[in-house]
């Protein structure tokens, strides 16, 4: 995917959706402590297994588990479900920009990931690695962290990069 042009705090913001006919699944909070990593058995930390092991196989580092991102992958996930709607874009045009400033982190580069209706985490990653546009934003070793979001059969991934 082509990189959408931001103000110069933004290098790339490549974002990417993956539509899915499944309906929405359960909900639950994660992380259950949003400043640390995500406990065993946590979909957020497992969505993050997951993608640091394709990262891995791909030279790219381990990503980070990052308050920031989490915290704003969890608000988009929530008002996802909560407005009945899958955009990467809020129904009053916030977007992944919006949403990570407003969780107080400055970044150099970004990307989030959505998808809908993928009951576990394999097989949101799953859905995200067979499509070109989210395996990218999976692959691109420029970020180091990451944060995930899940409600109601929606989930959210945001990478990004810190200034």
């Amino acid at each position: 995917m082509k990189p959408i042009a931001f103000p110069a705090t933004v290098l790339a913001l490549p974002l990417a959706a993956c539509m899915a006919a499944v309906p929405p699944g359960e909900s639950g909070p994660l992380p259950a402590s949003p400043g640390a990593p995500a406990a065993q058995g946590d979909v957020g930390a497992e969505v993050l297994r997951l993608v640091n092991a394709d990262r891995g196989r791909h030279g790219c580092p381990a990503l980070q588990w990052d308050a920031a991102a989490a915290g704003a992958a969890q608000a988009h996930s929530d008002d996802m479900a909560r407005r009945n709607y899958f955009s990467h874009t809020s129904p009053e045009g916030r977007t992944a920009v919006d949403r990570l400033h407003a969780q107080g982190a400055n970044f150099r580069a970004l990307a989030e990931n959505i998808a809908m209706g993928q009951p576990t985490p394999a097989e949101a990653v799953r859905s995200w690695l067979g499509s070109a546009g989210h395996r990218e934003n999976i692959e691109n070793c420029v970020y180091t962290r990451s944060g995930v979001g899940y409600r109601d059969g929606r989930w959210t991934q945001v990478f990004y990069t810190p200034l």
